[in-house]
């Protein structure tokens, strides 16, 4: 991508991105106005995400955030908090091995603080709850919005989606955003059921129109 042209689709992107993060913030204080404030989510580095190498977007979904009053893209790209390791520590080292082939067993904070810099995270529900979810309260406010949270996927065009936790997100995704009949895959085809699969994972071609 040639340096006209990066800036022309990053300018377009960032646009995009502000419009429909609007369009959702005005229906949600439409909708809920016992919710003082609205997170925004969405790319965290503008700039990283359109370097990143063919085949390598990732886009982070998550349940909601745990009482933050502003932008999640802005908390992640500005260094996040002192706790926020407890969240996204999973999230860099996926990033980490997926990008540059390096595992952490334990990641450094310069590292996470990097590694988060180059996804696209997004929530469920754009406000904030507890420190543990109300995943009923989630997937209640997530069907209102599911029209939205689709259009928000199409527009990042993620070549790979990482949910966080296993359940509410990652079947809310499978089955509320795209309607996938495709079943989820074992890749290490595991017989032992008492254990609990490292990941699980489907291939859809339901992300984008064009895919």
């Amino acid at each position: 991508m040639d340096g006209n042209s990066g800036e022309i689709e990053k300018i377009k992107l960032k646009k995009q991105e502000k419009e429909l993060m609007q369009l959702w913030e005005q229906r949600w204080k439409e909708l809920h106005k016992e919710y003082p404030y609205f997170n925004a989510d969405g790319i965290v580095d503008m700039d990283c995400w359109l370097n990143l190498p063919e085949g390598k977007k990732i886009l982070v979904i998550l349940k909601e955030t745990n009482a933050l009053e502003g932008s999640l893209a802005d908390f992640l790209c500005h260094g996040g908090s002192k706790s926020y390791y407890r969240t996204w520590n999973n999230v860099a080292r996926w990033v980490m091995m997926i990008l540059f082939d390096k595992y952490y067993e334990y990641v450094p904070r310069d590292i996470l603080n990097e590694a988060v810099r180059y996804i696209a995270a997004v929530n469920l529900k754009k406000y904030a709850g507890a420190a543990v979810a109300n995943n009923r309260e989630v997937k209640r406010e997530a069907l209102k919005d599911v029209d939205l949270l689709k259009m928000q996927i199409e527009l990042y065009e993620p070549d790979m989606i990482l949910t966080g936790g296993w359940g509410l997100v990652s079947d809310f995704v499978h089955d509320e955003i795209f309607h996938e009949n495709r079943k989820w895959c074992d890749p290490q085809s595991r017989t032992d059921h008492e254990k609990e699969p490292d990941l699980w994972y489907y291939l859809s071609d339901k992300i984008c129109s064009h895919k």
